[in-house]
């Protein structure tokens, strides 16, 4: 009799164990809650790449690539990070009650849904420039033959740092974008006020997408109004909604 409550409570205690350890391991891992297409995972940034599928777990170092039309979101506490086609993602740092977070978009486009950074920081950078957020929505683009990068920020406020910004950086705005070319010139400021309003895009949008193509990645997360893209791109409709 003894015994067979010993192994009941050792059964109780293990699966308890087992319980616990799955909650830490999501609250320090990002999960896959999206995806489309042929996305790769290299753990730790180093060694082969693996498919990557919907509901893995994504941690500290490891390093997302989407191929063509394919892309894929993760969440990390509530906050969703959308890696779009043909993009590199370096989940560097996540962040937690004791730390900062970074994650370095190494090529491709990127966008990112920020909340519950409770105080702590959050870096999203390319090759050739910072963004210090601390609670916001915004995207990140870079191209690894030109070494062009760019950021517009949809929602609350981006500290820029890259060539061209003064020491303490440039604070960017809701519904203002940033352009720094590789070739080391000045940043070229753009203003998307009137344009995109309540993650809605009107007209006038359309114009700037064909002078700038890049500009198509923000039909993920923007939806047109007023006009029909030729191509479309496929929505995520977990925007704004993700929950951990």
């Amino acid at each position: 009799m003894k015994l067979r409550v010993w192994m009941i409570l050792s059964l109780v205690l293990s699966i308890g164990s087992l319980v616990l350890v799955s909650q830490e391991n999501k609250e320090k891992d990002a999960r896959v809650s999206f995806l489309i297409g042929k996305v790769q995972l290299q753990k730790g940034g180093k060694g082969s790449w693996n498919i990557l599928k919907q509901g893995d777990l994504v941690s500290e170092g490891d390093i997302v690539s989407t191929g063509n039309a394919s892309k894929t979101t993760l969440l990390y506490k509530g906050s969703e990070f959308k890696v779009l086609p043909n993009t590199k993602l370096k989940i560097s740092s996540l962040y937690n009650e004791s730390k900062d977070g970074k994650l370095e978009v190494q090529s491709g486009f990127a966008w990112f849904q920020l909340v519950n950074l409770k105080g702590k920081k959050l870096e999203v950078s390319t090759p050739t420039t910072t963004a210090g957020v601390r609670g916001t929505a915004f995207s990140a683009f870079h191209d690894h033959k030109t070494k062009d990068s760019s950021f517009c920020t949809c929602e609350g406020k981006v500290l820029m740092n890259g060539t061209g910004d003064p020491k303490d950086g440039t604070m960017q705005e809701k519904g203002n974008g940033g352009y720094y070319p590789g070739s080391g010139e000045e940043p070229k400021r753009s203003s998307y006020e009137g344009i995109i309003v309540k993650f809605k895009s009107l007209p006038p949008f359309k114009d700037l997408m064909k002078k700038n193509i890049s500009l198509k990645n923000c039909l993920s997360c923007h939806t047109p109004q007023g006009w029909t893209p030729e191509d479309s791109v496929p929505s995520d409709e977990t925007y704004g909604g993700g929950k951990m």
